[in-house]
């Protein structure tokens, strides 16, 4: 029965882990008819855009044609699964799809005493706020916007999670592929 327990523990613990990574939300325009949408394209001018904001030397142009093959296949794929289409050449689309990506510096910290309560005994706050931990790490977002033909944006689904650059190539594009799933998932979305 104990072992159960702790498995059950540490399985949820886990799974709160493992989905904290990558927090993803969307937002949409409640007066779109989602099912009319069948045939997708990405934008004439790009497909999407990539920024980096950590060094004055950082090149995001690297960083997109890096991951653009990526996301664009990732991105295809997800969507042909729930029933979408792209569009042929010359085929006017129900719907554009583009992303953007950033990539950043974040900070996580905690103070001394964060997680107690208040206690009138010990007087508000009970210890001063001095921090106990610090940690600064690139953050990545990725966002994938649906947008009309001419681009009235429709749907918006926004991934964040922290990055991993000494991750090997085959893991980072397995891990933006899932993340991306995570995104499509979510459209379109159910009022």
């Amino acid at each position: 029965m104990r072992q159960t327990i702790a498995f059950v523990v540490v399985a949820a613990v886990l799974a709160v882990t493992v989905s904290a990574r990558v927090k993803v939300t969307t937002g949409f325009d409640p007066a779109t008819d989602f099912s009319q949408l069948k045939v997708f394209a990405w934008p004439d001018d790009a497909p999407g855009q990539m920024k980096m904001a950590l060094t004055k030397d950082d090149d995001p142009e690297v960083l997109r044609k890096r991951f653009e093959p990526v996301i664009i296949s990732a991105v295809e794929q997800e969507l042909t699964k729930k029933g979408f289409r792209k569009a042929a050449a010359g085929e006017r689309p129900d719907f554009l799809v583009a992303y953007f990506g950033l990539v950043s510096v974040s900070t996580s910290g905690q103070t001394l005493g964060q997680f107690l309560p208040g206690s009138v005994a010990w007087g508000l706050p009970p210890f001063d706020a001095v921090a106990t931990s610090l940690k600064i790490y690139e953050k990545g977002s990725l966002v994938l916007d649906i947008m009309t033909p001419t681009k009235a944006p429709m749907w918006r689904g926004v991934a964040q999670a922290e990055v991993h650059r000494d991750q090997p190539a085959e893991k980072r594009d397995k891990r933006l592929r899932e993340v991306i799933a995570d995104i499509v998932k979510k459209f379109p979305p159910k009022k």
